[in-house]
C-alpha cells in the first residue's frame, strides 16, 4: 500500500518534520508501496517519491482536500495510508491492518476555527444520521480512494466547512476510542504513532534524531 503525504508551504523549519516522519515510517513499516508527497517539495526528497504539486489556493479544510483528490487521480493506490508530517511511528505496523481511532463525539464549544470546522461536520453528519465521533486524532489513516471520493458532495461551498477525515471516519469505519497522541514530548501511545504538539527544539529533537538516525531510502543521499 502506498503513503500519502500532503504539505503546505508554513514549514519555517526546511521540512525537517517531514524527514523524520519519513525515517520512523521505514524504521516501523515493512508493507510500504510508494510514497506520495503532494504540494510544496521539500529538497531533500529522493528521485524514488511520487510528487505533485497542487498549491494552498483555498482555506486549510479545502486544500488537505484537493491535494488528496489529486493524488487519488493520479494513481495512488486503492488503498492507502494518509499520514502528515509530523506523526512519527514508534513502534511495529503494517499498513493493511493499521486500526482507526477516534477520541469520543464532538463536542459542540468552538474554540477556534479548527473546531467550527469540526462542529458543522458533526452537524452534517447528524442529519444524515450517522455517529459522530471525532476522527482528527494525530496518527496515519487508512483511506479506500473510492470512498474517499464520496466526500466530495460535502466540498460546494466555502461558507460549510467540513473536516475528511471525520466525515470518512463516520461514514466508512468503524474506531477505537483513545486519548490524543500529541503530546510536547515523546510518548507511545496505543497508537504507536506520537505527534508534536508544535515544531520539536532543543532536547525533545534531540531525542528523536537519536530514535532516528539513519537516512530514509526516500531522501537524497547528499543531503
Amino acid at each position: 500500500m502506498d503513503v500519502l503525504y500532503y504539505i503546505g508551504g508554513g514549514s519555517h523549519h526546511n521540512n525537517q518534520e517531514l524527514r523524520y516522519s519519513l525515517r520512523s515510517l521505514e524504521k516501523h513499516c515493512a508493507d510500504i508501496g510508494n510514497i506520495w508527497i503532494v504540494g510544496n517539495k521539500p529538497h531533500f526528497l529522493n528521485s524514488n517519491v511520487k510528487y505533485l504539486w497542487v498549491d494552498d489556493s483555498g482555506v486549510w479544510w479545502q486544500n488537505a482536500f484537493r491535494k488528496t483528490i489529486a493524488a487519488i487521480q493520479a494513481g495512488i493506490s486503492e488503498d492507502f495510508l494518509l499520514m502528515n508530517d509530523d506523526f512519527y511511528m514508534l513502534q511495529d505496523f503494517a499498513i493493511s491492518d493499521y486500526p482507526y481511532y477516534h477520541k469520543g463525539k464532538i463536542s459542540d464549544i468552538a474554540a477556534n476555527n479548527y473546531q467550527k470546522v469540526i462542529i458543522n461536520t458533526k452537524r452534517i453528519l447528524q442529519n444524515l444520521g450517522k455517529p459522530v465521533m471525532h476522527y482528527g486524532v494525530h496518527c496515519p489513516i487508512r483511506i479506500n480512494a473510492e470512498k474517499y471520493k464520496q466526500l466530495s458532495e460535502f466540498y460546494t461551498s466555502v461558507d460549510n466547512p467540513v473536516s475528511a477525515r471525520c466525515l470518512y471516519g463516520n461514514l466508512f469505519c468503524k474506531g477505537k476510542k483513545v486519548t490524543d497522541c500529541k503530546f510536547s514530548d515523546i510518548k507511545a501511545s496505543v497508537t504507536g504513532c506520537w505527534s508534536s504538539r508544535s515544531w520539536i527544539a532543543g532536547d525533545v529533537f534531540e531525542k528523536l534524531q537519536k530514535l532516528f538516525p539513519v537516512k530514509s531510502k526516500w531522501e537524497k543521499d547528499d543531503e
